[in-house]
């Protein structure tokens, strides 16, 4: 019930003005004596009465924060307020005493009042049964004694049983979620675990496939003569065709490491993503197929953070492998620099303009721009004076390597 007593505690000194203000009202017009036939009321004055009663409901402002305290004090006023001669006002301050403790105080305070409660609706029977001899005073008296007290204790005892039927389905939800998280947790590490299988028994084969194909191809007689000769130039394709699919294989191994890793593990280092000082194995599969590539970095890779650096080269190599794809052979011009805490990427080459419109609607343009977003960046992909131009802006908020 911690909860409970921490919501709305501060209308109980609302409650203890309001039960004051009938108190006082019943005071002033004379309604406050009970069973005058039993022993009558002392005669003491109302401003004492009145006093007694601003006590007992300071007392009752606590009911919530300290019930069973606030109980025990206000029993010994009331206590005092029934030597002198029970009154109305009194009764009805206790009452809220009760109703309060069994409702905030521990399952051990309820049950504790609960017996009191008892006990004193039968004392109270008997002691006026024997002082008037009369069983209709003494039934008057019980019944007006468990009016007053059992029925604040079984209301309490109700909406504590809603309060607790609460909190367990309250907590049986928290279990639910918790069960439904870690179900979807073990789907995601089952559906990395199955990416990883996949990549690794189709892609990543294909890759050490063509690697051994090419190698073979270079190892052949055909292709063993001396530098210079007519095969050349088949060789040096070859060669890159090699490499790209040795690089491939790579970051394909890298990939399914990461997937293979859980959240708490760290991924091997030769499994990190691929940073601009790779870009040479790039440039060379590209000026193998035929194309010259025009290159010009003015930016240290060291100074850019991990996520920078790992991005610029994605949007590069996707860049440059789509001038190769929608180009073949003409030559392409590339420039990355570092100005004002952007990094500027800039590649550009001649393209067609019937190619050039359906060229921005690809896959790549789209994936290149959403790197780029992720960052807080931006990239423009579109033809300017007869060449495809694409140019990427991606904010350094870290300079230095200073998040690496």
């Amino acid at each position: 019930m911690t909860r409970s007593r921490g919501v709305g505690k501060w209308n109980d000194p609302l409650i203890a003005i309001g039960l004051f203000a009938i108190g006082v009202l019943l005071y002033l017009v004379g309604l406050y004596k009970m069973w005058t036939d039993v022993g009558g009321v002392a005669d003491v004055p109302v401003g004492v009465r009145i006093g007694m009663l601003a006590l007992l409901c300071a007392i009752d402002s606590f009911r919530r924060v300290r019930p069973a305290t606030a109980l025990a004090a206000g029993a010994v006023i009331v206590a005092v307020d029934a030597a002198l001669g029970p009154t109305l006002p009194m009764w009805l301050v206790l009452s809220d005493l009760t109703y309060a403790a069994v409702l905030y105080g521990t399952a051990r305070l309820g049950r504790v009042v609960c017996s009191l409660t008892a006990v004193t609706v039968a004392a109270l029977t008997a002691l006026v049964y024997l002082s008037t001899q009369d069983v209709r005073a003494a039934a008057g008296a019980g019944v007006v004694t468990a009016l007053f007290f059992g029925t604040p204790v079984w209301w309490a005892l109700v909406i504590r049983r809603h309060v607790e039927l609460t909190e367990a389905e309250r907590e049986r939800s928290r279990v639910h979620e918790a069960l439904a998280a870690l179900d979807r947790d073990a789907a995601v590490a089952h559906e990395r675990a199955t990416m990883a299988r996949d990549l690794h028994d189709v892609i990543a084969s294909h890759l050490s496939a063509i690697a051994i194909h090419s190698e073979a191809a270079l190892s052949s007689t055909t292709l063993s003569g001396r530098r210079g000769d007519p095969d050349d130039g088949l060789r040096e394709m070859i060669g890159a065709i090699r490499s790209s699919s040795l690089a491939g294989l790579s970051e394909m191994r890298s990939m399914i490491e990461l997937l293979h890793a859980g959240e708490d593990e760290t991924p091997d280092p030769r499994s990190s993503p691929p940073r601009l000082t790779e870009l040479p194995v790039v440039l060379d599969a590209i000026r193998a197929a035929g194309s010259t590539v025009q290159v010009a970095i003015d930016v240290d890779a060291a100074d850019l953070p991990s996520v920078v650096d790992h991005t610029a080269f994605r949007i590069t190599q996707e860049a440059l492998t789509n001038a190769l794809k929608h180009a073949p052979g003409a030559p392409i011009s590339m420039s990355i620099s570092l100005q004002h805490k952007v990094l500027q990427i800039e590649i550009r080459n001649p393209v067609r303009r019937d190619i050039s419109s359906p060229r921005a609607r690809t896959r790549g343009l789209a994936n290149m721009r959403h790197r780029a977003e992720l960052l807080g960046g931006s990239l423009d992909a579109l033809p300017v004076d007869g060449q495809w131009t694409v140019c990427a802006q991606l904010p350094v908020h870290a300079p230095n390597g200073a998040d690496r």
